[in-house]
């Protein structure tokens, strides 16, 4: 295998297809990528925004390029000698009838041959909540009545353009006028079978191309009558339901709580096999040279299909997982993988920048319980409402009698997710890992102390978790556990990721996906430490800052670190913005709009994306009103208080939205001024930020993974935002010797380039196997500083210096910091290691060996270092 020197993520669709990826490829040779990381390229559902609502695994998309275009782009990468990383995703697929097994299992019900790829719970009917309203207010509407699919060749409920097939063996009913020529189509389906379905409709597309068929069969179909509709409904192995009842009625598991991706068992060896045979093709002809798993949470046995899938891949892919990781929570060992999508490097980046002192005022006990307290009430509000179906389906596998019985096993159920702190358990038949039997104990000790009403439901649900079921009682038990693991992750990213996230608004930087909520920083000290983990543990998993995922993006976050060192200033701004503005919050019968805390979560996002040049007339105003109001919709809806996906509250959301259109009306002048000489600070030190986290990310260990466009300022806001059009902007060939806050851009790709191509040349080896060791930094401005060494065998090593908590301590309109901040501030060489020349990757200037580098030489023509061997 050989390892990615970095990676570049390309979000296709939306106007990125593989002819115009094609057009990229120079642009990511020349800033030293090494692999294309593509998002999914198989056949979504038609006008997919992301790709990730496959329909078929075994075709590359047409509206990307299909396989020519694919082949075409992986040529093209090759001559400039880059590979290419596919994100794959089986967990689910779309519950949509354009996915054909989908279609298949509709119309043939459990006697499809594809009901099997589904995790469909037969025991009742299929469950198609994609209603606005009850099946018989939208058939007394008009909106659902029978028609004839003539793209499909059968019969259908027609419901605005989506037609769900009849069961064949029902056409009887529907046809039932003693016609001559609908009697010949109801003799057909009478004697059609699963396994024929090609030749049924086959034969019924001959019939009903026959235009007095097909008339008579257009007329009797038009008069069909309400009660024949929901007889007919009745005896169909599904049911169409107002989408509003998958919360309490669902028959397949999904993909969080989205009903239109159903989960797919590729548990199955079959399963596995058709699901991934175009995907394990590509690899086997040399066209891929590494995978991304999507959601490895979500599957019944993540292990086992991991190994399945190494088997099939050998050593030559790559292989990643996405795996979200919780404080201190290692990834599995015996998984056969790189490593993750590097959620977690985030998480430590955090730590670097942000200002850990108690006097900040972000980090007492108080908080930290608070949120505790929060994140709980939030999983336990989604287990009973989003989620609940989910929750009744589990509460019957563990076994009950009576109502009384089930609703306590459920509570029981509620509690042990909600007192998880991890995504979830991997305990199988193989048995239970000493780590997952020690986070059993523990949320049985937190849930018992929350309910201790249900006790002996709380054991009994352990017990099925943990014990191999072997009496009569206990033969769901297997498939219990299987289930619970599955639904506790998805509980905790809609709880945390997605709730808890959208209503905390005091320090948004730390509000990111794989962040720990009840997060406390503790320094430099902390940073090196989770890095030498990460250096034994997981060296070649992606380092990543910017995702398709991240609630923003990697230069606004950045920027909004830096809130954590002037918390005061902020503050302070927050009130008076809040005064200024009081006349545009609107009041409501519920309360104001917005309340205090969305709108300075409003504030500090607007700080987030605030231009980088002064504000020069009204005009730029208008983009930033644009994102920031599809932005705060999404916001106050994730938060579930006042309005939400499922019961959106229009007049609320009107109220924000207009309260930011009069924020950021040009007439606003005082408020605009204000909030552009407040933000100044957080903007010059957040990009100094941003050097440091980028320089960070491509010499520490682990894989360099850059996001379409994050080479350069990216401040985006979380999807769609961070899904807008971009064109890649040629390197420079040389910085400027000063540079100002404008060259940014200019010299973060610049900075990129020059490490990459590092990496790609003499320090590969280096910077793929080396060692992690922290440095120390002497003096009164130590804590401003941090250093490391990355060192491998014959005296190879590498050096990063970059600052940290600059507020207040930029030169004005420079990417500088100011001189005296680094007064009898130095470098520690290390006592064990020998002297030696190095040379500034980045200006070229040579040091000659010397026990101590004052940091005021190291930053002298450069915001960061990077030392290597002269």
């Amino acid at each position: 295998m050989h390892l990615p020197n970095a990676t570049y993520r390309l979000q296709f669709r939306n106007g990125m297809d593989f002819a115009r990826a094609v057009e990229f490829i120079p642009h990511l040779a020349r800033l030293g990528i090494s692999h294309l990381y593509a998002s999914p390229i198989f056949t979504a559902v038609r006008g997919s925004t992301h790709g990730y609502d496959i329909i078929d695994f075994n075709e590359i998309d047409p509206a990307l390029g299909g396989e020519a275009g694919f082949r075409e782009l992986v040529r093209a990468l090759k001559a400039h000698g880059l590979g290419i990383i596919l994100d794959i995703v089986p967990n689910h697929m779309a519950a949509h009838i354009e996915n054909d097994w989908w279609h298949d299992v509709i119309e043939w019900g459990r006697a499809s041959h594809c009901a099997g790829y589904f995790d469909i719970d037969w025991q009742q009917p299929l469950t198609l909540s994609f209603l606005g309203r009850s099946f018989e207010a939208e058939v007394a509407a008009g909106a659902l009545r029978l028609a004839f699919d003539r793209d499909r060749c059968c019969l259908a409920f027609a419901y605005y353009g989506t037609l769900y097939p009849l069961h064949p063996k029902t056409y009887a009913e529907a046809l039932d006028e003693g016609d001559p020529a609908l009697d010949r189509i109801a003799f057909i389906a009478k004697a059609a079978e699963p396994n024929e379905a090609a030749r049924f409709h086959a034969e019924l597309a001959a019939v009903a191309t026959i235009p007095s068929m097909a008339a008579a069969l257009d007329t009797h179909l038009a008069h069909v009558s309400a009660e024949k509709a929901h007889r007919l409904h009745e005896l169909q192995p599904w049911r169409l339901t107002d989408w509003r009842t998958a919360r309490d009625h669902l028959s397949y598991r999904r993909f969080f709580e989205i009903t239109g991706l159903v989960g797919v068992r590729v548990e199955d060896p079959a399963v596995f096999a058709e699901t991934h045979r175009l995907a394990l093709d590509l690899v086997g002809q040399g066209l891929v040279d590494g995978l991304r798993v999507d959601h490895i949470d979500g599957l019944a046995d993540p292990e086992l299909y991991l190994r399945r899938l190494r088997k099939e891949v050998g050593s030559r892919a790559f292989l990643v997982v996405e795996k979200i990781l919780e404080a201190a929570e290692p990834l599995p060992g015996q998984w056969p993988v790189e490593g993750t999508t590097g959620y977690e490097f985030i998480s430590v980046l955090a730590e670097l920048l942000t200002d850990e002192s108690p006097s900040s005022g972000l980090w007492d006990e108080t908080r930290r319980a608070q949120a505790e307290k929060a994140v709980r009430e939030c999983k336990l509000m989604l287990l009973r409402r989003n989620f609940n179906a989910e929750v009744t389906r589990l509460a019957k596998l563990v076994g009950n009698s009576g109502r009384a019985s089930g609703e306590r096993i459920g509570e029981a159920i509620r509690q042990l997710i909600a007192a998880l702190s991890v995504y979830r358990t991997y305990i199988s038949d193989r048995g239970v890992y000493a780590r997952d039997q020690q986070i059993i104990d523990g949320i049985m000790a937190k849930a018992s102390a929350a309910a201790p009403a249900v006790a002996a439901e709380l054991a009994l649900v352990a017990a099925a978790l943990t014990v191999k079921g072997g009496l009569a009682e206990q033969a769901a038990w297997p498939e219990f556990r299987t289930r619970f693991q599955q639904l506790s992750g998805a509980v905790m990213a809609k709880a945390v990721e997605d709730t808890f996230f959208y209503r905390r608004g005091d320090f948004l930087a730390a509000n990111e996906v794989g962040a720990d909520p009840c997060w406390r920083p503790s320094g430099v000290g902390h940073f090196h430490e989770m890095m030498q983990t990460r250096s034994s543990d997981c060296p070649h998993g992606l380092s990543a800052t910017s995702t398709h995922d991240t609630k923003r993006g990697e230069d606004a976050r950045a920027r909004l670190y830096v809130i954590s060192e002037a918390l005061e200033i902020w503050r302070d701004a927050v009130a008076r913005w809040h005064e200024m503005n009081e006349a545009r919050i609107r009041p409501l019968p519920t309360g104001d709009a917005p309340e205090a805390d969305v709108e300075q979560f409003l504030y500090q996002s607007l700080l987030g994306i605030w231009p980088v040049p002064h504000l020069r007339d009204g005009a730029e105003l208008l983009p930033l009103y644009e994102r920031m109001t599809g932005f705060a919709v999404k916001a106050v809806r994730e938060a579930k208080l006042r309005t939400s996906w499922d019961c959106p509250n229009e007049h609320y959301e009107a109220a924000v939205g207009g309260f930011l259109r009069d924020l950021l009306d040009r007439r606003n002048r005082a408020f605009l001024e204000d909030f552009d000489r407040t933000a100044r600070p957080f903007i010059d030190a957040g990009l100094i930020n941003s050097l440091s986290q980028t320089l960070v990310k491509l010499t520490a260990p682990g894989v360099p993974d850059i996001y379409r466009g994050s080479e350069r300022l990216d401040l985006s806001l979380v999807d769609p935002d961070n899904r807008r059009g971009f064109s890649p902007v040629p390197t420079l060939g040389r910085p400027p010797r000063l540079p100002t806050t404008s060259d940014f851009e200019d010299l973060k790709q610049w900075m990129i380039g020059q490490c990459l191509g590092y990496r790609g040349r003499e320090g590969s080896n280096l910077l793929t196997s080396g060692d992690y060791r922290p440095l120390d930094v002497q003096g009164p401005a130590a804590r401003h500083a941090a250093a490391f060494m990355r060192r491998a065998a014959g005296d190879d090593f590498l050096l990063t210096v970059v600052p940290r908590l600059v507020f207040g301590q930029t030169e004005v309109n420079r990417l500088s910091l100011r001189p005296r901040l680094w007064q009898e501030t130095a470098l520690a060489w290390p006592a064990d290691c020998a002297r030696m020349r190095l040379r500034n990757l980045f200006t070229g200037a040579i040091v000659e060996p010397q026990d101590v580098l004052p940091l005021a030489d190291i930053f002298d023509a450069f915001p960061v270092a990077c030392f290597v061997r002269a």
